[in-house]
């Protein structure tokens, strides 16, 4: 990377062209300005004489995102000893600009030249001094708040280095193939780091529909650090003088996968990209790549299997860019550094021992792995690791029982921050025999058991479809609930049941075979009725996680200060709090995650209640028509629109989470070959 850059064009935020959301500053009206688009206006793109490029705008579905501007600030072409005061711009025919620069050192020199030509943005580059340019670098300083804006690569060199071509992704708005003339001489960097407060947001919450400074008004944040969205694509080589180079950025139509109605497709094709996000190089060099909560945040095990299972039905989006390698490379990132002696899976790659559940999730990403590559070599270097996790949770089975225990003991007002429970959303105290681990246990067995017949392991595979057996029997026998027809949510270690009619529980559960299809269709039916009697009516972003108010008890509760006092944070329950006005209002007690809703859906389908799920899943793909289920990068507790209190206001914290999209897959899932394909294992291990 260059040792020192400046930006060729002067710093210069324009104002977004949305209504309620816009990231403006003032510009100079006297300096000449154009805007170049193509003629199906998928992209937009605004330049200046004084103010550079400033704004840069997509839509790939023809609703008019792009008139919203994208960028911080300027874009910049950058190389070692780059001299800023000598930059010139001048505008050219059909809405060109050309731009010249030269360096510190004499006789080097950089002309940039920014053109459309049909329905391409070109970006044209030639070294015209007689030195080399070294760290050659092309920057669109995305802002965060208004995108997780991201380069997917082609492939990964030896070095971990995206090469091209690229799909450049902004999420909710659109997308374009980018290509580097010569391809062999460039790859991509996301850079950047995560802006944030010292305070939440609103308790409130805020409206999901709000970006950038829009949404920071109504938070009432008053010390807001801005993040960085830096997407850079780099010349990994000098640059010889006379040398000619370009970048093209192409809009291009997704292709359309098999096995779905082509309207169905047009409508969750734009959001279903949106599954997909590597961890930039704040993460440090090793984790650059790995799929993540997003491009400016963590890696996570428990998380892994969530960006794996949308490729199942749909893993190239453009020809030559596919997105299983990035699965491949975020698996050998955590089995080669994250896998305890023991079989435990670190849960975030900082800790162990939160999740005893994380093995369960990134052997089925393994087995998602598997199915999208038939790559047995990779499957076979991997296989005892993969069986290390696995045992490691055969041996969590401290009592004999089947089932197998979490690290929690569920125990009522035992769940203390900074303490974390065995459950996604790690805020309610699932413990000990945890109803929604030990679905995903389930199913991890079986594909360990295929994984294992793969590679000729069959007395292997025979242990783990008999521990699964064992496990579904136990399941079955002690998390039904005689009182309600349902799957309770944990048995805590004193033995205590508790019952709070998680969707995503009994969803998981029918949709994995643990019970019979008429069984299932029993339980869901007594679920859904559950459903509509709490006055629930926010049906466009889901269905809540629990049906029945949490005790105080069950869920997380302050840490303790140096005083030995409970300390007054977000985890605090104020005394004026009841259970009542709790449910629904307070995170992850009846609120919303798309990201769960996902697997009660495939419950109602495999039950064969597909009017239930079909009503849910076509309110849900209209509000990912309108963009409700992201609102850009924000890391503030309360301000995200990943989760949401009943009301439909936003009670998230990361503001975007790739799985919150996983629900598209119900599309695909309606019918029998696709919930084969995702469920074929299981399907063949039922009763």
């Amino acid at each position: 990377m260059p040792r020192a850059t400046a930006s060729l064009m002067t710093l210069l935020a324009a104002s977004s062209l949305a209504a309620g959301q816009s990231n403006s500053s003032t510009t100079d009206q006297n300096s000449p300005t154009s805007f170049l688009t193509d003629p199906g206006h998928r992209w937009s793109l605004g330049i200046g004489s004084a103010r550079g490029v400033f704004h840069f705008g997509l839509d790939s579905e023809g609703t008019g995102r792009e008139g919203t501007n994208r960028l911080a600030g300027t874009a910049s072409l950058s190389w070692e000893g780059l001299d800023i005061g000598t930059t010139r711009r001048q505008r050219g025919p059909g809405g060109s600009w050309t731009c010249s620069a030269t360096g510190a050192e004499p006789g080097s020199g950089i002309t940039w030249t920014i053109s459309q030509e049909g329905d391409d943005l070109l970006w044209r580059i030639e070294n015209t001094g007689t030195k080399p340019a070294v760290g050659l670098t092309v920057t669109l300083p995305f802002d965060p708040l208004m995108g997780a804006a991201v380069l997917l690569p082609a492939r990964l060199d030896a070095e971990a280095r995206g090469l091209g071509p690229w799909l450049l992704v902004v999420p909710d708005a659109g997308h374009l193939r980018v290509e580097a003339e010569p391809g062999d001489l460039w790859f991509a960097v996301n850079s950047g780091v995560r802006g944030g407060a010292s305070a939440s947001a609103v308790k409130e919450g805020v409206d999901p529909r709000l970006r950038g400074r829009a949404w920071l008004e109504a938070t009432g944040i008053r010390d807001y650090r801005p993040g960085r969205l830096n997407l850079q694509l780099v010349c990994m080589r000098p640059v010889a003088p006379g040398t000619r180079l370009a970048l093209r950025f192409r809009p291009v139509e997704l292709s359309r996968p098999e096995g779905i109605d082509p309207s169905v497709w047009k409508r969750i094709r734009r959001p279903y990209l949106n599954n997909w996000q590597p961890c930039g190089t704040w993460a440090g060099p090793q984790r650059a790549w790995v799929l993540a909560n997003n491009v400016l945040s963590d890696p996570a095990s428990i998380s892994l299997w969530f960006y794996a299972e949308p490729m199942l039905f749909y893993h190239e989006p453009v020809a030559g860019i596919s997105v299983p390698g990035l699965l491949r490379h975020s698996l050998d990132y955590w089995l080669g550094n994250h896998v305890s002696a023991q079989g435990h899976v670190n849960a975030f790659g900082h800790m162990y021992d939160l999740y005893t559940s994380t093995g369960a999730f990134v052997i089925v990403a393994a087995w998602d792995y598997w199915v999208l590559s038939r790559d047995t070599t990779w499957l076979r270097r991997n296989a005892a690791t993969l069986h290390r996790m696995a045992d490691y949770l055969q041996r969590r089975d401290v009592d004999k029982d089947g089932l197998i225990e979490s690290y929690g003991s569920g125990n009522a007002g035992t769940l203390r921050d900074p303490d974390r429970a065995d459950v996604w959303f790690e805020m309610m105290n699932f413990g000990h025999k945890n109803a929604w681990a030990n679905a995903v246990e389930y199913r991890a067995f079986v594909c360990m058991a295929e994984m294992l017949d793969a590679i000729g392991q069959a007395k292997g595979a025979e242990y783990y479809r008999g521990l699964a057996v064992r496990l579904r029997e136990a399941y079955v026998r002690q998390f039904s609930s005689g009182e309600n027809g349902w799957f309770v949510s944990w048995i805590s270690q004193d033995g205590q049941v508790h019952d709070y009619c998680h969707t995503f529980v009994n969803g998981a559960a029918v949709a994995y075979g643990i019970v019979g299809r008429d069984q299932g269709r029993q339980i869901l039916s007594r679920v859904a009725a559950k459903s509509k009697s709490i006055g629930f009516d926010q049906w466009h972003l889901g269905v809540p996680g629990n049906l029945i108010p949490c005790r105080k008890e069950d869920m997380i509760s302050a840490r303790i200060g140096l005083d030995g006092q409970p300390v007054k944070n977000d985890f605090h329950w104020p005394e004026s709090l009841t259970e009542k006005d709790a449910f629904g209002h307070r995170y992850p007690n009846g609120t919303i995650h798309p990201t769960l809703v996902w697997y009660y859906l495939l419950g109602l389908q495999v039950a064969g209640l597909t009017e239930e799920s079909d009503r849910i899943l076509d309110a849900m793909v209209g509000s990912a028509e309108e963009g409700l289920f992201q609102n850009g990068i924000v890391n503030v507790g309360y301000g995200g629109a990943e989760h949401f209190y009943i009301n439909g206001r936003t009670c998230g914290y990361e503001g975007y989470l790739p799985e919150s999209f996983n629900f598209l897959m119900a599309a695909f899932t309606r019918s029998e070959a696709g919930r084969q394909r995702l469920l074929g294992p299981l399907m063949r291990m039922r009763r």
